[in-house]
């Protein structure tokens, strides 16, 4: 049967559509790759935003901070009121 030519088969569309699949595969493939390369590379760039401190956070530290400032403000009375006297 190697010999013999079969009349109406018409191999163009069919190897047209064996290589679009194969060119669909590349695609999707080389898509793939591409955006596991991308997420690689997001995760090694450093971000300038700073980091978030929840709101529970910021109050203690804003509370530290005051009473820090409220013991500094009385500490400096006290050595003024001491050196006045002297």
């Amino acid at each position: 049967m190697s010999g013999v030519q079969v009349e109406g088969y018409n191999r163009g569309p069919l190897s047209r559509i064996r290589i679009g699949a194969l060119m669909n595969r590349k695609k999707k493939i080389n898509q793939t790759l591409k955006s596991k390369a991308k997420k690689a590379n997001a995760k090694l760039q450093s971000s300038n935003k700073p980091k978030y401190i929840a709101k529970a956070d910021r109050e203690s530290l804003a509370a530290e901070a005051d009473s820090e400032s409220h013991a500094a403000a009385v500490n400096s009375v006290t050595l003024d009121s001491k050196s006045a006297e002297s």
